[in-house]
């Protein structure tokens, strides 16, 4: 586990220690993703509305990079045991400045999600991740998802704290998770991770106010940021709404504030 900033998390982060990360990595499970359809335009209006960093497979990564400039950027990564020590070297060879995987705690182990994805065996290999991350100074975000992504009934915040434990505990140097709808049950969840939190953005929401009052709520009671993707490329206005987040996260702008910033 990193425990000082390097050269890769000065980029990811602020000199305040949090950052606003626009996620662009759905193309790699998703049917499809017409929001994304050109990348390099994409991370050009987040970074001029004040992104930090973006989170992309390696086809886009590619794709973005000189759009991105001086921004930093979070590799997302799918792994197998055998596949972590090659998947570590083509992010050193790419030059990203750190890596995301996913991992599925307590998924049943008679659902095809389990065999797809390993299931509890994705703990271990985070775990082995972590492990090859640490040898080279690359920081890891791990995304701990309770049950896997169709088990929706087991994001209580309970397992939510309990599934960022044990990301934190496999190794991770950021966790990334659900916001649990209320600033009490999350500060469980931060108060039970021993490591940075960020939250992620959810499912395409109509409200743009209660996506700013969910990243105002996280920020005040301790989440480090923000990795959302579809309400930022998905939104009509994505340098606005970039540039609302960004305000939250790094000037404590309120939900009033930010909300101009979307509709100017």
């Amino acid at each position: 586990m990193l425990k000082e900033k390097n050269l890769r998390t000065r980029r990811l982060f602020r000199d305040n220690d949090r950052s606003l990360v626009i996620a662009m990595d759905h193309a790699r499970v998703f049917d499809t993703v017409t929001g994304l359809k050109n990348i390099a335009a994409v991370v050009k209006a987040v970074r001029a509305g004040g992104a930090d960093a973006i989170l992309t497979p390696w086809g886009s990564t590619v794709a973005a990079a000189e759009a991105l400039g001086g921004g930093g950027c979070w590799l997302s990564v799918d792994i197998t045991p055998q596949s972590i020590q090659s998947t570590v070297e083509m992010a050193l060879r790419l030059g990203i400045d750190g890596i995301k995987v996913e991992i599925y705690p307590w998924c049943d182990p008679k659902d095809d999600y389990f065999k797809r994805y390993h299931g509890n065996e994705s703990v271990l290999h985070g775990m082995q991740l972590a492990a090859e991350c640490q040898k080279w100074g690359i920081p890891l975000m791990i995304e701990s998802v309770p049950g896997g992504w169709p088990n929706e009934t087991m994001r209580t915040p309970e397992m939510v704290a309990a599934a960022s434990r044990v990301a934190a505990e496999a190794g991770a140097d950021y966790v990334k998770t659900f916001y649990t709808g209320d600033k009490e049950s999350f500060r469980t969840v931060l108060e039970n991770c021993t490591v940075p939190v960020l939250i992620l953005g959810g499912p395409k929401s109509d409200s743009d106010r209660g996506i700013l009052k969910m990243v105002r709520d996280a920020m005040d009671v301790g989440a480090v940021g923000v990795t959302m993707g579809r309400n930022v490329w998905g939104h009509a206005n994505t340098e606005g709404m970039t540039a609302a987040l960004a305000a939250i996260i790094h000037e404590d702008a309120s939900v009033d504030t930010a909300y101009r910033l979307v509709k100017s």
